[in-house]
């Protein structure tokens, strides 16, 4: 009997010590962990920390990219992976299954962005990829680390995970170079406003994971990029773009609990 216990006391502080390493850091939305950008925290109950609040100008289409796409952030809000996380009892094995693909995630795309650092001309775009790539980067060198990978190689990918990638190769082989800019904005958007948005108290064993993804500041690196160089006739294709990148997102944290 006192073995049973014994066992089960140390499972339990298996979980919690799982549940800490895996919710300190999310590989998806690079922004917030960019470790050369430190940026101020918000307060705990706003809803997003961003311009977002304000009238959406006509000729901002950074901002009406996100508004008129928030149908499908309040789709993804309201899927059980994430609201069970807002309960608290998202089980551990599933989180980590989650995780390991978005480092999978992380290492692929920056590879991508190394290529589309080398194969851009506009001096814009061109500082753009290669901050990004660099950040990334560093962060794929942290991730891997803290989880004792030598690398993704060996990682089983999950479709939606697969297509989520795969939209990226398209963009980045068939489109103009900045709809490789578009395509990586809704990660970096989506998952700030979701953590500020999920009720997610101390208590909760997914605390860090709200309190590490809550802060951020995508427009930085972003809004004047976009604005500049997406012309009014390259709207309609950048909408469609982000709006795919926003349903893979949606595919991802669906396949990551189905029930």
């Amino acid at each position: 009997m006192e073995t049973v216990k014994l066992c089960w006391v140390q499972t339990c502080w298996m979980v919690l010590f799982l549940l800490t390493v895996f919710s300190t850091t999310s590989a998806h939305s690079e922004e917030i962990h960019d470790v050369g950008n430190k940026q101020e925290r918000c307060h705990e109950n706003s809803k997003w920390c961003s311009s977002s609040a304000k009238p959406v100008d006509s000729d901002d289409f950074y901002e009406a990219l996100w508004k008129d796409n928030l149908d499908l952030a309040e789709q993804i809000l309201k899927l059980p992976f994430l609201q069970h996380m807002q309960l608290g009892d998202l089980q551990a094995d599933s989180y980590t299954t989650f995780m390991i693909q978005d480092i999978y995630y992380l290492a692929k795309v920056t590879d991508m962005l190394e290529m589309m650092s080398e194969k851009v001309k506009d001096s814009d775009l061109q500082k753009f990829m290669k901050g990004r790539y660099e950040s990334y980067k560093r962060f794929r060198v942290q991730m891997l680390e803290n989880f004792n990978l030598n690398g993704v190689t060996e990682i089983k990918v999950i479709k939606a995970m697969e297509d989520y990638l795969d939209e990226y190769q398209r963009v980045m082989e068939k489109e103009e170079p900045i709809m490789f800019a578009v395509s990586l904005l809704p990660c970096s958007r989506l998952w700030i406003w979701l953590a500020n948005q999920l009720n997610i108290g101390y208590g909760n064993a997914y605390w860090t994971w709200k309190k590490n993804n809550m802060d951020g500041h995508p427009e930085k690196h972003f809004k004047d990029l976009l604005n500049k160089i997406v012309k009014a006739e390259d709207r309609q294709r950048a909408e469609e773009i982000f709006r795919k990148q926003m349903q893979n997102e949606l595919n991802f944290f669906k396949a990551s609990l189905q029930n």
